[in-house]
């Protein structure tokens, strides 16, 4: 049980610095004109940024639920034992 709070822990603050990294993608983005190459420029592309903060906030919710549950087992496990 350690070792699922410890992935947890070590996934909510993987998720945290994703989420970090695309919302600054999305302030930093300039949506493309028509005909523009967006890789050429260096534009960023700013639906896949607003995608990565999603996938990363659900990424975060799926990891907290972990360590929701792991501490549940956690005291399951202690009142068994006392």
């Amino acid at each position: 049980m350690i070792d699922a709070i410890s992935s947890a822990v070590s996934g909510l603050r993987s998720s945290s610095n994703q989420f970090d990294k695309a919302a600054q993608r999305v302030t930093q983005a300039t949506m493309p004109t028509a005909g523009d190459v967006p890789e050429s420029k260096g534009m960023d592309d700013l639906p896949a940024a607003i995608v990565d903060t999603k996938l990363s906030a659900l990424s975060f919710k799926a990891n907290a639920a972990v360590l929701k549950t792991a501490d549940k087992m956690v005291g399951t496990l202690l009142d068994t034992i006392a």
